[in-house]
C-alpha cells in the first residue's frame, strides 16, 4: 500500500531517542510556562509599584486667570501626601488661602523660597508667578479656598475619608 514509503524499524535505541525528545520537548514547554509566569509576575510587580507610586502623592494644579481660580483635583484621599501648584497668569498680585491647611505641618515655596509650619494659612502670588504648597491632609470635608485681596475669588477641595470611590 505505501509504496514509496519505509517505516523506520524501531529499535530500543531509537524508542529511546524518541523518548529523550518528548523529556526535551517537555522541559522546553516547562520552561516557556516558567518564563511567561515570571514575566507576567514581574509586569504585575511593576504595575503595583507604579500604583503604590501614584498614591504616595496627590497633586492639584490651580491656574489664575481672569480673576478667576481654574482647578483640576481629583478628590483628595486622607493620609496621603499632597500637592498643590499655582499659577498666577494675571497681572496682579493674588492670594491662595484655605481652611484646609490650620493645625498641619505645611510647605509652602514661592519665589525661591521655602517656608514650613502648622499655622499657614496660605500664600501671596505675584503676577505672573508660582507657588507650591505641600501638605498631607488629615480631615474629611469640603474646603473653601480663596483669595483674600480679590473676595470675589473662591474655590473648593473635596477631601475623601475612604481609600476608594
Amino acid at each position: 500500500m505505501n509504496e514509496g514509503f519505509v517505516f523506520p524499524e524501531r529499535s530500543e535505541r531509537g524508542c529511546a531517542a524518541i523518548n529523550a525528545e518528548e523529556a526535551t520537548s517537555r522541559r522546553l514547554r516547562s520552561m516557556w510556562r516558567w518564563t511567561r509566569e515570571l514575566g507576567l509576575s514581574a509586569c504585575l510587580v511593576i504595575g503595583l509599584m507604579n500604583q503604590t507610586a501614584a498614591q504616595s502623592e496627590q497633586r492639584v494644579d490651580v491656574r489664575i486667570r481672569d480673576f478667576t481660580f481654574h482647578a483640576t483635583q481629583p478628590p483628595l484621599m486622607l493620609n496621603v501626601p499632597a500637592v498643590i501648584t499655582i499659577r498666577n497668569e494675571d497681572r496682579e498680585r493674588h492670594n491662595f488661602e484655605s481652611a484646609v491647611f490650620q493645625g498641619i505641618l505645611t510647605e509652602v515655596e514661592t519665589g525661591g523660597s521655602v517656608v514650613y509650619g502648622k499655622g499657614i494659612k496660605g500664600v501671596y502670588i505675584d503676577a505672573n508667578g508660582n507657588a507650591v504648597i505641600r501638605f498631607t491632609v488629615k480631615r474629611p470635608g469640603r474646603y473653601e479656598f480663596k483669595c483674600s485681596i480679590h473676595p470675589k475669588m473662591k474655590g473648593e477641595l473635596l477631601l475623601l475619608n475612604v481609600q476608594a470611590v
